[in-house]
């Protein structure tokens, strides 16, 4: 007959409608874009030509100003994210708001002031159709005023909108790398002046493809097979991104981390369109908006979470927990040992939190009569009982007062959370139904599923019971530390509603304490129970 325990590690919940709504529209997006693409190139009859100098202007710098807004948000979060990785991903979102708004700007009113008649000073003017190449003017006596710098101009615009992909997209990919600790502290040590540097370079290439643009129209970044090359470079670093970030996402399940993986595939997806397109044609335009969409997706997705969590340090946190959960699965010790730093670094007041649970829950569960070869994996889910915590913001986690009813939600699907994460992994997916169900009660009234006595797993009771106690006799944010006899009481009172007094029986049997049914009776009278202690 199947086990409780089975039927839990068995059973899988349904997404949740929220989330299939943001996987639809990924992958409406993802897929839509291309599609409606091969339809406009293999008809041309409906590859319309549409917008102005005016319009590019608006859209670009739609794009500049959600990349400007991400920028912040994460430079924002490196303050509280001593991960040098935070600042190359800040730099990423700065080099794409930067760079592209030059490329929109070439080709608003403030730069391009060409006479809608065509003709200038008895010069028969051509009006540009393309930036990064122009066609012939016919001037039959010369040049008109600044018509050389208006074509250099427009030839650097075509430029900054293929820079912008490759210099934003090596700061992302450089962002997913798993950076050697030294260079980490480096960046985080360093970050103001690092910031400052790549300020100033972006800014001086906005001000030279404006103003000075004849300094850079001779770059062959329009002409093959550079400009192949170069977009080849892109691609590569945006899929190495992109792949990164899906992959922390299967198995954690952070929205911004699955927001990131679209968004840097829809940044693939402008970059083919950018080649391939009809210049100022549909098949040109989409890859304006398909990069509009990406970024929409992220800000979007980081918006959301802030107003769930209120917390940016945590929202850009996890996108950097590849390494410690990619190790998991391959059963690394060192990467148990870094993930429960993580866990523990959430809450430093708690540090040892985790380690004292551990090595608690082992000691209960032998008293308990657990198979030896369940004591390994009881020490771990001991250990990583709190790893869905990690998408928990820090100013819930170290709020000194009581939390609100919306902050103790946000806290609650941290069982949910960690069990997705452990589900997926080979070393942890044993442990799985016991993450999910240590904050389960005897009597129904616990989350997530509401299991009751015989129905929760034993090993997750036996957890349960360690961690409540270490819970109440150490300091936490929001009290002191209470004396072993005060905890007792509290423990004596709750076995049967909320604990298995077996294993509060077995606690206190490791303890050195009093035997339950004597301290049940003993907890009203302060007197003897010091005595009894």
């Amino acid at each position: 007959m199947e086990t409780t325990f089975a039927r839990v590690h068995r059973w899988r919940p349904a997404p949740g409608l929220a989330r299939s709504r943001d996987v639809i529209l990924a992958v409406a997006l993802l897929a839509g874009f291309p599609a409606l693409f091969v339809l406009l190139r293999a008809f041309p009859a409906i590859d319309l030509t549409f917008g102005s100098g005016s319009s590019h202007f608006v859209v670009v710098s739609l794009v500049a100003a959600l990349a400007a807004v991400l920028a912040l948000a994460v430079l924002v979060a490196a303050q509280h994210v001593p991960d040098g990785r935070t600042t190359l991903l800040a730099l990423g979102f700065v080099a794409m708001a930067t760079i592209f708004l030059a490329h929109g700007l070439g080709t608003s009113p403030l730069f391009d002031q060409r006479s809608t008649s065509g003709a200038h000073a008895g010069h028969a003017v051509t009006a540009p159709v393309t930036y990064g190449g122009v066609e012939e003017v016919a001037a039959p006596v010369g040049p008109p005023p600044g018509l050389e710098t208006r074509i250099a101009r427009l030839k650097v615009v075509g430029y900054s909108a293929q820079l912008s992909l490759l210099v934003s997209a090596v700061f992302f990919a450089l962002a997913t790398v798993d950076l050697p600790e030294r260079v980490s502290r480096f960046i985080v040590r360093r970050r103001l002046a690092l910031a400052a540097v790549v300020g100033l370079a972006l800014t001086a290439h906005l001000a030279v493809a404006l103003w000075w643009p004849k300094t850079m129209s001779p770059l062959p970044l329009a002409t093959n097979p550079v400009r192949l090359i170069v977009a080849g470079l892109a691609m590569s670093a945006l899929f190495f991104a992109g792949e990164r970030f899906l992959q922390a996402h299967r198995l954690a399940y952070l929205p911004l981390q699955g927001a990131m993986a679209a968004g840097m595939g829809l940044l693939i997806e402008a970059q083919v369109f950018m080649l391939e397109g009809e210049l100022w044609h549909v098949s040109w335009w989409l890859y304006h908006f398909a990069m509009l969409a990406g970024f929409l997706l992220a800000a979007g997705s980081l918006y959301w979470q802030y107003r769930v969590t209120g917390d940016l340090g945590a929202i850009v946190e996890g996108l950097f927990l590849r390494r410690q959960v990619a190790g998991i699965r391959s059963r690394d010790p060192r990467a148990m040992h870094a993930l429960g730093a993580a866990i523990a670094a959430k809450d430093t007041e708690t540090a040892g939190h985790i380690e004292r649970v551990g090595e608690l829950t082992v000691m209960v569960g032998a008293r308990m009569g657990i198979a030896r070869d369940r004591m390994e994996p009881l020490r771990l889910a001991g250990r990583l009982h709190d790893i869905g915590k990690l998408g928990v913001p820090n100013s819930i986690l170290r709020k000194p007062g009581a939390l609100t009813p919306e902050e103790f939600d946000v806290v609650k699907r941290h069982t949910v959370r960690g069990w997705h994460l452990a589900v997926r992994s080979e070393a942890l997916a044993g442990v799985a139904p016991i993450i999910r169900a240590h904050h389960e009660r005897m009597d129904g009234r616990g989350y997530p599923d509401g299991l009751k006595g015989d129905e929760i797993p034993l090993e997750a009771r036996i957890v349960a019971v360690s961690d409540v106690w270490d819970a109440l006799t150490c300091d936490r944010p929001y009290r002191k530390a209470m004396a072993w006899q005060a905890a007792a009481a509290i423990m004596a009172k709750d076995a049967g509603p909320h604990l298995d007094p077996d294993c509060v029986e077995a606690l206190f049997e490791v303890l050195g304490l009093p035997d339950l049914a004597r301290l049940s009776d003993q907890r009203n009278d302060p007197t003897e129970l010091r005595r009894a202690a």
